[in-house]
């Protein structure tokens, strides 16, 4: 069980009274056979009163650029980004990973290592530097050589398997790699495979194979950190010039009306003071833990519709009974125009990870209705273990066959310097000559 407060951070310039004085932590610990623990799994009458939850309502405390974030946001590096070509770049690269590295290699082995060993100065040691480099082409050729007659073939084909995965794998083998998917959606009613573009998943979305793809949003920026043309895409109407140097609370619209924004288009900041660390929720999906965290007077009850769905909060009562006032400023707008920081789609539940941490739950890119702000299926914790195995075995079927020839590339490799040597550097490699011992022979 965990106690919070709230501040009000309605005006950084006013200071609200808080629990600080409270210790960061307090643990009441049972003991059980000569053993206590504090672990609430294993003792559940534990009790932690850890740092509290707190609703950021200006943009003081959430916006702070930091210089990947500004780096992130230059229109150039957005374009190259963004671009077909450099998409393009990076599918091959995670599929050839193996040949990437050797073409690069390739380039450093034959051109560039070759020039600045030969560029030393001093003419003593220039026969040293030439089998330096010969050695330096021998093995960058024999590096770009063998992956490509021998390793691309095997990585290619793997690469194949997963994706006809239906045709070459087992049902079991399948779920045990994506546990998400819905085995009955992967054939068609006359037991055929379907292709994968069509398989379903346990929550009835798309299939999506890369568990690690997760629903990313652009950064939320405070409403009054915006430009006024996201304004006018998040309010329809809004007379901007009357609203000017407003708070959000009493913005109208052109006809006079007060302005009002979707739900759905709204996120909300919460700044963790434990971990100084702030996370930006959408207020239609976020947990109803962290609302009665951050809003200690709401009556949650009354923000769920009969179907269990998020009502807007204009519905929203408070525990007395009273209508509740959200506060205009809580508000945190996301749109790719304002920022080119991307951030996973958080809702507030979190699971323990294998190595005792809490995570958010992250979502896929598979919601139904396509809405930008919309959660898909939710990434369970099975689904990670098997993302992480599955990035093992990917590894190995793309790296295994570079071990198994490595030995013959070596030698190889050494086989070809002396030609290298000859037809590259213009230097003969010796062989060495044997001296006869005739002073140990028996003299008749």
């Amino acid at each position: 069980m965990k106690i919070h407060t709230t501040q009000n951070l309605s005006s950084p310039a006013v200071s609200q009274p808080t629990n600080i004085s409270l210790p960061r932590e307090i643990r009441y610990t049972k003991y059980s056979d000569g053993v206590s623990s504090s672990d609430p799994d294993i003792f559940k009458d534990s009790v932690s009163f850890k740092g509290k939850k707190e609703i950021v309502n200006n943009a003081v405390d959430a916006v702070k650029k930091k210089l990947p974030e500004r780096v992130a946001n230059w229109k150039i590096l957005d374009k190259v980004f963004k671009s077909g070509s450099f998409s393009r770049l990076l599918e091959i690269t995670n599929k050839q990973e193996v040949l990437i590295n050797s073409a690069t290699a390739l380039v450093i082995c034959t051109l560039l290592r070759p020039a600045a060993i030969m560029a030393l100065p001093g003419d003593k040691n220039k026969k040293d530097c030439a089998y330096a480099s010969a050695h330096s082409v021998s093995s960058g050729v024999w590096g770009f050589i063998v992956p490509l007659v021998f390793i691309r073939p095997l990585a290619k084909g793997y690469n194949h398997v997963i994706s006809e995965a239906g045709k070459y794998l087992r049902e079991s083998t399948i779920k045990k790699r994506w546990p998400h998917v819905n085995l009955e959606s992967i054939r068609n009613a006359d037991g055929t495979i379907k292709p994968m573009s069509q398989w379903k998943d346990y929550m009835g979305n798309d299939f999506i194979r890369d568990i690690k793809d997760v629903k990313k949003v652009a950064k939320p920026k405070h409403i009054s950190e915006v430009s006024e043309e996201t304004l006018k895409k998040f309010f329809p109407n809004l007379d901007v010039t009357k609203n000017k140097n407003v708070s959000p609370n009493q913005w109208v619209k052109i006809d006079g009306n007060k302005a009002s924004i979707d739900l759905q288009n709204i996120f909300i900041a919460v700044k963790d003071t434990e971990k100084n660390d702030v996370k930006y929720y959408p207020l239609k999906y976020v947990t109803e833990d962290i609302l009665k965290e951050v809003y200690p007077d709401l009556d949650v009850a009354s923000t769920k519709a009969a179907n269990g769905e998020r009502l807007h909060f204009n519905n929203w009562l408070k525990k007395d009974g009273k209508p509740f006032e959200f506060d205009m400023n809580n508000i945190f707008l996301s749109d790719w125009s304002e920022s080119r920081i991307g951030i996973p789609f958080i809702t507030g539940k979190t699971y323990k990870s294998t190595n005792g941490k809490i995570k958010d739950i992250c979502y896929q890119k598979n919601n139904q209705d396509g809405a930008m702000f919309t959660p898909g299926t939710e990434i369970t914790p099975e689904m990670v273990s098997a993302a992480e195995i599955n990035t093992v075995v990917d590894k190995l079927g793309g790296w295994l066959p570079d071990l198994v020839v490595s030995y013959p590339r070596a030698t190889a490799t050494i086989a070809i310097i002396p030609l290298v040597l000859k037809e590259v550097f213009g230097i003969e490699k010796t062989k060495k000559v044997e001296s006869k011992n005739t002073e140990g022979k028996v003299r008749a």
